[in-house]
């Protein structure tokens, strides 16, 4: 087999050849990759070997990586194309991958991409690797932050094209913050072990018109910041609801400039009135960044039925 750089559970990453044209040909003009990568100018079997030998082969000579091909272990055939890209424009090598459209929405583009960027660490050596995409592109921007890659900036291409430039998360100041963030909400309301919380804490964690919703019932219950505090600060200090602490169990945060989301699956304990409970339900959580600071905007919860 033609140079292989890694296999995964389903897929093998191998080096491109000339033999390869006719697959570039079909992969450069599918309308996803013409939508958001852009028109290559690859019409002829002659264009396609030519993209092959200035491009790819060439990264590869120049590099030591660059785009390889992803084909199928159950029959070779081919799939895709992922990689590494080094561009002038950017600081560090970013990821790049496509599939055939049969292909796409199966976890293939994930699973190779995980894998190559295992192999770019701890094979090749390269200690930051980050992710370009459209702005419009969803999927792609889903997958980078599905390998652990969160908005960093938007960087002009040219004079009509900017794309969204990824960076990695355990690096994220903002992500950090966010977490952080997060937490103290959560931690505001737990009276466990004797103590006594401060409720009204939670206006330094929110934007002075921040909203709290309880959408557990059918019709909604909205809170300004003050109304959500009162009662609550009364049953947390007045032996209504004790031994209370609520935490996530699972999360997914969307950072995107300045504005974020977070989705969680949250559980909670405690005894009301006396009478032991434990449940679970979903928060979303909306932030904002003003003044260089992360602030909550609003925060939606539903408690399982």
């Amino acid at each position: 087999m033609q140079n292989k750089i890694l296999e995964t559970e389903r897929l093998i990453l191998r080096e491109f050849d000339l033999s390869d044209y006719q697959f570039i040909l079909e992969l450069v003009n599918t309308p996803l990759w013409l939508k958001y990568i852009g028109d290559k100018n690859v019409k002829t079997d002659e264009d396609a070997k030519a993209y092959i030998k200035n491009t790819l082969l060439k990264s590869y000579r120049e590099n030591g990586y660059g785009l390889w091909m992803v084909q199928s272990k159950q029959d070779y055939s081919p799939i895709g194309m992922c990689g590494l890209i080094n561009r002038d424009s950017l600081e560090h090598v970013d990821i790049g991958f496509a599939m055939l459209p049969d292909y796409m929405k199966q976890g293939y583009g994930f699973e190779i991409a995980n894998a190559t960027i295992n192999y770019t660490k701890h094979v090749i050596g390269l200690d930051k690797i980050i992710g370009i995409t459209d702005v419009n592109n969803i999927a792609s921007i889903k997958l980078l932050n599905k390998l652990g890659l969160l908005v960093d900036k938007t960087l002009q291409l040219s004079e009509y094209s900017s794309v969204l430039v990824f960076s990695p998360q355990e690096k994220n100041k903002d992500k950090n913050e966010i977490d952080k963030l997060t937490h103290s909400f959560f931690d505001i309301f737990t009276n466990t072990n004797g103590r006594k919380p401060d409720v009204s804490n939670i206006v330094s964690l929110f934007i002075e018109k921040g909203t709290i919703i309880n959408t557990t019932t059918a019709v909604p219950e909205i809170y300004t910041i003050q109304e959500f505090i009162m009662p609550r600060e009364k049953i947390l200090n007045d032996g209504t609801l004790t031994d209370f602490i609520e935490n996530e169990i699972t999360h997914e945060t969307a950072i995107y400039s300045n504005i974020a989301q977070r989705f969680c699956l949250y559980k909670k304990s405690g005894k009301l009135k006396g009478v032991d409970f434990e449940s679970k339900g979903m928060k979303s959580i909306q932030f904002i960044k003003t003044n260089e600071e992360w602030k909550i905007s609003s925060v939606i919860w539903s408690d399982e039925q």
